[in-house]
C-alpha cells in the first residue's frame, strides 16, 4: 500500500489527487462489457481531472457543504459525480433513477429520499433531466429542484486546482437504506468513517497497488460502492466495473473477467456464487483460470455453507483456492465492513436447530439430521469490537448464547440523517454497567464461539433474497393494493429457507366483506393475483401465499404485526387457514 499517498489525508479525494500527481498514467478504472470487452478507461489523472471539473460545477452553484442527489444508471458519469462531490466538499446522495415500468413504487421511494435529504441540486444525465422536466407538473417536488446534466465533456467551468479541505468528521455521503417510501433512512458517513473502513478492508485482505478487482455490484449501495469501487482508488489498484445486468444475464462473465484481468480481489452475495455454480459447463470451465484470485468475499445476505462448498468443488480445478473464500459481516451503518478479518477460508459450525430456537448454541457434527450448519463471518480485532448483547436487558451474554450483535469502531457512521431519536437508540447504545463507550446496535442476531462470529438471523424484519433487500411493509402494502379482499394491516411477509435458499412467503387475512353480491372468493385466482403483483413490483417469485381467517395474524398489544411470530406459526403449521372457498 502506497503510504505516501494515504498518510495524513483527511478524505479520499486527497488520496486520489495525490495518486494522479504521482502516477498520472496508471490505470484506475475500466468499464467492461460481456466479461472481457473494455469500453471506457480512466487513468488516475483522467479521473482526477473529471472529478475536479464536477467539483468546479458544484462550487459554481454554491453546493459546498450542501447535499447533491446523484441520479444515474451504473455509468462513468455516476463515478465522476460521486468523486466530484468528495472533491467539492458536497454531500453526495446516491440514488437509482425510477424504473419507468414500475414508476408507482420506484418514484415514491425517490420522492421520499428527496423529501428527507432536501438536496440543493440533482446531478444526472441529460436524458434523465429531460424526463424529470416532463414529469415536473404531475410530480410535486421535481420541478423545484435544480437539475444539472454532467454527461457532456464541456461543462463550462475550469477544473479546481485541488480538492477542497475536508475535516474527518465532515459528511461525505448519505447512504439510504430504507425500502419504505414513507420513512427512508440516510446513514451519515463522514470522510473519517470512509477512510477508516477502506483501511479496514485493505488491511484485512492485504490490498495494495499490485492488487486488481472486478465488480458487478451496483455502485449506489455500500458493498458495490465502498469495496467494489472506492477501495481501488484508496489502495491504488485498477478496478474493472461491469453492469449488474451483464452479470445476471451471463453469471460466468464475472469469472471470465477474473481470468482475463488476473483479478486478485472480488466478491458478492451468496446468490452470485450459486449462479456461477449452476451455469458452469465443461466448455466454460475449460476457459477459466482463477489462480490469481486471493480474496473472494461473500456477504450482504446469509452465507450458505453448501453454496461455498459447491463453488470450491466446481472451480478449484480451475485454480480457485479454498483459502481465498472470505465470508464477511457488514452493514451501511458501519460504512460497509464490520469487524473483523477472519480470513481463514470457509469455517463452519454445526449446531442443534431446536436449541437455536431457544437462543442456545449446542454443537453437533455437521451432517447430523438435527444440525444447522452456520458460517463464521468474522472476529474481533484491534480498534474494533464485537459484543453479543441481550437486547432487552442490555447485558452481554456468554459465548454459546444468541443475542443481538453490537459493534464499535472508527467506521461506525454518525447516525441517521434528521432522525436524532433513532440515531441515539441505534448508534449510541450502552451495555448495562459499562459507560466507557457507545455501541452500534446492528439488529442482527448471532453468537461468538472460539473467538469467531456466527450470525443466526435478523432481529430486523428485513427480507434479503437474491442479494436484494426488501422491506416487508412494502410487500404487504402491494398485496393489499392488488387484492381488496385482504384486510388492511392484517398481512405479513417474511422469508423462509427452502433447499438452502431464502424464499418469500406472504400470509394475509381475508376480509369477506369485500366480496360483492355475495360472491365467494376464488382462492386460486386470488393467489395468482398476489403472485403477479409482487413479481411486477419487486421481481420476486413467491414461494407460498396463505390466506387466513380474520384475527389470525399475530399482533402486539398495540396492533403491530409480529412477523417473526407469523413465520414460526407458518413453519409449525399453526396458522388458521381460510376455507377453500371463503364466503
Amino acid at each position: 500500500m502506497a503510504s505516501d499517498c494515504i498518510s495524513g489525508a483527511t478524505s479520499l479525494a486527497h488520496i486520489l489527487h495525490r495518486r494522479a500527481e504521482r502516477h498520472p498514467e496508471r490505470r484506475a478504472l475500466t468499464f467492461i462489457a460481456r466479461g472481457t470487452e473494455e469500453r471506457k478507461a480512466y487513468s488516475f489523472a483522467g479521473l482526477d481531472q473529471r472529478a475536479r471539473t464536477i467539483a468546479a460545477l458544484l462550487k459554481a452553484h454554491g453546493v459546498q457543504g450542501e447535499r447533491a442527489l446523484l441520479l444515474y444508471p451504473q455509468s462513468a458519469e455516476y463515478v465522476e459525480s460521486f468523486l466530484g462531490c468528495l472533491y467539492a466538499g458536497t454531500v453526495a446522495v446516491p440514488a437509482y433513477p425510477p424504473d419507468p415500468t414500475r414508476l408507482e413504487r420506484t418514484l415514491g421511494r425517490l420522492l421520499g429520499i428527496i423529501a428527507d435529504c432536501r438536496p440543493k441540486v440533482v446531478l444526472s444525465t441529460a436524458e434523465i433531466c429531460a424526463m424529470a422536466a416532463a414529469f415536473a407538473e404531475q410530480v410535486p417536488g421535481l420541478g423545484e429542484l435544480t437539475w444539472l446534466a454532467t454527461d457532456q465533456q464541456d461543462l463550462g467551468v475550469t477544473p479546481l486546482e485541488s480538492p477542497a479541505d475536508a475535516r474527518s468528521e465532515q459528511l461525505a455521503f448519505l447512504q439510504y437504506t430504507s425500502g419504505s417510501t414513507s420513512s427512508p433512512k440516510g446513514v451519515m458517513v463522514s470522510h473519517g468513517n470512509l477512510l477508516a473502513n477502506l483501511a479496514h478492508i485493505g488491511g484485512s485482505v492485504k490490498l495494495g497497488e499490485d492488487s486488481c478487482s472486478v465488480t458487478w455490484l451496483p455502485s449506489f449501495h455500500d458493498m458495490g460502492l465502498v469495496d467494489g469501487l472506492l477501495e481501488g482508488f484508496y489502495s491504488g489498484y485498477p478496478v474493472y466495473l461491469m453492469s449488474p445486468a451483464d452479470f445476471l444475464k451471463h453469471p460466468l462473465r464475472w469469472l471470465q473477467a477474473v481470468t482475463a484481468f488476473k483479478v486478485t480481489h472480488s466478491g458478492g452475495p451468496n446468490f452470485g456464487y450459486e449462479l456461477c455454480v449452476r451455469k458452469a459447463t465443461p466448455e466454460a470451465l475449460a476457459a477459466l483460470d482463477l489462480s490469481s484470485w486471493r480474496s473472494a468475499y461473500c456477504g450482504a445476505e446469509p452465507v450458505r455453507a453448501g453454496t461455498m462448498r459447491r463453488f470450491i468443488e466446481t472451480f478449484s480445478p480451475r485454480g480457485f483456492s479454498p483459502s481465498a473464500l472470505f465470508p464477511v459481516f457488514g452493514l451501511a451503518e458501519v460504512t460497509l465492513k464490520a469487524p473483523g478479518p477472519q480470513g481463514k477460508g470457509l469455517v463452519t459450525l454445526g449446531v442443534d436447530k431446536e436449541a437455536l430456537k431457544e437462543d442456545r448454541v449446542v454443537p453437533l457434527p455437521v451432517g447430523d439430521a438435527n444440525a444447522a450448519e452456520l458460517v463464521s463471518c468474522g472476529e474481533s480485532e484491534e480498534g474494533y469490537g464485537l459484543a453479543i448483547v441481550d437486547p432487552e436487558s442490555r447485558d452481554t451474554v456468554p459465548d454459546g448464547r444468541v443475542g443481538e450483535i453490537w459493534v464499535y469502531g472508527p467506521s461506525v457512521a454518525q447516525g441517521y440523517w434528521r432522525k436524532p431519536e433513532l440515531s441515539e437508540e441505534t448508534f449510541r447504545a450502552r451495555i448495562r454497567g459499562d459507560d466507557s463507550r457507545t455501541w452500534l446496535r446492528t439488529g442482527d442476531l448471532g453468537f461468538m464461539r472460539d473467538g469467531l462470529l456466527y450470525i443466526t438471523g435478523r432481529k430486523k424484519d428485513l427480507i434479503i433474497i437474491g442479494g436484494q433487500n426488501h422491506y416487508p411493509q412494502d410487500i404487504e402494502w402491494t398485496v393489499e393494493a392488488a387484492l381488496p379482499a385482504v384486510r388492511p394491516g392484517c398481512g405479513a411477509a417474511f422469508s423462509v429457507e427452502v433447499e438452502g435458499e431464502e424464499r418469500l412467503v406472504v400470509v394475509a387475512e381475508v376480509d369477506t366483506r369485500q366480496q360483492q353480491g355475495g360472491a365467494t372468493l376464488d382462492l386460486n385466482a386470488a393467489t395468482a393475483t398476489v403472485r403477479q403483483a409482487i413479481n411486477e413490483a419487486y421481481q420476486l417469485r413467491v414461494h407460498e401465499v396463505v390466506f387466513l381467517k380474520p384475527g389470525s395474524v399475530p399482533k402486539t398489544s398495540s396492533g403491530k404485526i409480529q412477523r417473526q411470530a407469523a413465520k414460526r406459526a407458518y413453519l409449525e403449521r399453526g396458522l388458521q387457514v381460510a376455507e377453500e372457498q371463503a364466503a
